[in-house]
């Protein structure tokens, strides 16, 4: 159950443990300190995809 509730509650990255690390993995961290604090919107966690 602890980590269903660490999940949830998105824990912010330590951008120090990014250095030297590929653009992706920076971007991706910094995407998520930048993110709101809390577990988001309802609509953040649907799954579906529009199919065409």
């Amino acid at each position: 159950m602890n980590e269903t509730v660490i999940a949830l509650i998105r824990p912010k990255p330590d951008l120090g443990m990014v250095t030297g690390k590929p653009a992706e993995a920076v971007a991706a961290a910094g995407a998520v300190v930048d993110a709101p604090e809390g577990i988001g919107i309802l609509a953040s966690y649907a799954t579906e995809v529009a199919l065409r």
